[in-house]
């Protein structure tokens, strides 16, 4: 049987300064919710639309004060989760590029209008698993690559 080379978990904080270079966002805050299964993203509006190239979720990101930017997500799915309230909602969710210190993961992140809270990402267990070991006493210890 083959093993796996697993490299070592690198440590992070509760909250760490992100880059999600996909969508063009340079720098954001986000919160380490090992909490949440999947990694959530506030995004100002989404919506199914048709394109030349097929259906496609249009979303409207305004992170970090970047100002509006609209982004189109070709392969996209829907995903039935708990909100932080504990009732159950149908979201959007795509695949994108999460640059936490210096390493790009391709992740699931659902998408939703966190416009009412602190944190607009929130980093789920499925993108942290296998990489990361979350120390809850420590804020922004990795450095921020963008």
């Amino acid at each position: 049987m083959a093993k796996h080379h697993q490299q070592p978990l690198q440590l992070i904080g509760r909250r760490e300064r992100i880059a999600l270079p996909d969508i063009g966002c340079v720098v954001v805050e986000a919160k380490i919710d090992t909490g949440a299964f999947r990694t959530a993203l506030h995004c100002e509006s989404c919506e199914e639309v048709q394109t030349e190239k097929g259906p496609a979720v249009k979303v409207i990101f305004n992170l970090d004060e970047m100002g509006n930017k609209t982004s189109y997500f070709h392969k996209f799915s829907l995903k039935e989760v708990k909100n932080s309230f504990g009732q159950s909602e149908t979201r959007y969710c795509i695949k994108t590029r999460i640059r936490i210190g210096g390493r790009d993961i391709r992740s699931e992140v659902t998408l939703t209008d966190r416009s009412g809270m602190k944190y607009q990402v929130l980093i789920g267990r499925k993108t942290l698993l296998r990489k990361f070991l979350v120390d809850v006493n420590q804020t922004h210890i990795l450095p921020l690559h963008v």
